[in-house]
Parts: structure tokens; C-alpha cells; sequence
């Protein structure tokens, strides 16, 4: 369980670097396009490199919030609940998690290879779409192993991660 708790735990670590060195390079292109733009020499195609960068930043940022704990919660009303009720609505999440990430993965995989079958691309730039979706489908996929890693803590009592 070790290995797998590593290797969910270095993926994660990747996709948030990702995540972060994609949102600096969107804010070095805007910003360097307000300059030039400015001065009457717009760069071509920022508006869809930072559209397209935004759901790369999304996607990469999902699976470190949740090793982080980071996501939004009802932790007001949960406290509340006495500590099994709180473990058994820790499970059913985890295993709804698992469930919705595992259909949005294939799902984007699946869309991706019709998007790579018809040669979508972008309208400027010529990029891809299927890019996208790969890419998204992994982090979903990615998200996913976190989740049966978060579940492995709450079942053997944080055992998983040690």
C-alpha cells in the first residue's frame, strides 16, 4: 500500500506543477500581450491559449486540493455528527468521488478520441481539442486513484499513507 500511496502522491504532485507552471506561463502571454497590444502587435491566438490553459489549470489543481484537503465542505453541520456517522459519510463521499471521477475520466477519453477520429482543432492555432480531453481525462483518472487512496486512510486508519 505504500508504493501505491507514493506513487498517487508524487502524481498529484505532478499535475499541481503542471497546474502552476501552465497558470504562470498564462499570466506571462496576457500580460505580455496587453504590452504589445499596446503598441499595436497583438500576439495571435491568446485567447485560446489562455482559454485552453484555464482547463488545464483546473483540471491539474483537482487531485493535490483533495490530497490537501482543500476542497469545499460542510464541516459545520459534519462536525456536529457523532464520529461513526461522520466515518460512514466519509466512505459513501469517497466512493461517490470514486464513482463520478472514474464516468468523467472514460467520458473525456472516450470524447477525445472522437474529437482525434474528426481532426478538431481550434479556430487560430490549429490546436487540437483531443489534447484536452486526454489530458483532462487523466487528471480526472488521476483524481480518482486519489480518492481510493483517501478512502484506503479513512478504512484503515490513515494506515495507507505511512
Amino acid at each position: 500500500m505504500k508504493g501505491f500511496s507514493l506513487f498517487v502522491l508524487r502524481l498529484s504532485r505532478v499535475t499541481r506543477s503542471v497546474g502552476g507552471v501552465t497558470l504562470a506561463c498564462m499570466i506571462f502571454l496576457t500580460v505580455i500581450d496587453v504590452v504589445l497590444r499596446y503598441l499595436g502587435k497583438p500576439i495571435t491566438g491568446t485567447y485560446e491559449l489562455v482559454s485552453l490553459g484555464g482547463a488545464v489549470v483546473i483540471g491539474c489543481s483537482i487531485p493535490q486540493s483533495s490530497v490537501d484537503n482543500q476542497n469545499v465542505s460542510v464541516e459545520l453541520m459534519v462536525e456536529s455528527l457523532p464520529l461513526p456517522v461522520r466515518k460512514i459519510l466519509a466512505v459513501f463521499t469517497r466512493l461517490m468521488g470514486i464513482g463520478l471521477f472514474m464516468v468523467l475520466a472514460y467520458g473525456l477519453i472516450v470524447k477525445a478520441n472522437e474529437l482525434y477520429r474528426a481532426e478538431e482543432v481550434s479556430n487560430t492555432l490549429g490546436i487540437p481539442f483531443c489534447i484536452m480531453g486526454y489530458a483532462l481525462g487523466t487528471c480526472a483518472f488521476i483524481e480518482t486513484l486519489v480518492l481510493i487512496l483517501l478512502l484506503a486512510d479513512i478504512l484503515v486508519g490513515g494506515a495507507a499513507r505511512e
